[in-house]
């Protein structure tokens, strides 16, 4: 993955200083990373902490971080994290599953942010997230 800064650099097209959602999209997708309008936004809601409406250079250094740390885990590791979340072992990430989770994290755990997550995922569009869509989430495939 390249240098977070070049990256910040090349996409911060107005140069000034943050990086817009159209901007992180474009830097993102140079990377070889998609995300889908729910995910961008709810990238920029969990890393967006002054609540300015953009990245600065040291939020989105955590974003491409936090992408670096989903890349290099294993098939093992995903598996292991999708069970972690999955507490009734029923083979589903549903809603109150993820809240907790994001409870536990502290990370955003509202209805809005909960609900953005399992759309970002959930391409059957039954509400809830299996392993699969999980996989492909974290960038596994079909695993």
């Amino acid at each position: 993955m390249a240098d977070p800064k070049a990256v910040f650099e090349k996409y911060d097209v107005n140069q000034d200083g943050t990086m817009c959602s159209k901007e992180l999209e474009a830097a993102l997708k140079d990377m070889e990373i998609s995300a889908s309008p729910e995910f961008l936004k709810e990238i920029m809601a969990q890393y967006d902490k002054d609540k300015n409406g953009s990245l600065e250079f040291h939020e989105f250094k955590k974003v491409i971080a936090d992408m670096k740390a989903i890349q290099v885990a294993t098939v093992a590791d995903v598996r292991d994290l999708f069970k972690s979340f999955d507490k009734d072992g029923s083979g589903y990430i549903e809603k109150a599953e993820l809240r907790e989770v994001l409870t536990v994290l502290g990370v955003g755990n509202d209805e809005h942010t909960v609900q953005a997550m399992i759309a970002a995922a959930d391409t059957n569009n039954d509400g809830r997230v299996s392993i699969i869509e999980f996989s492909r989430i974290i960038g596994h495939g079909d695993e």
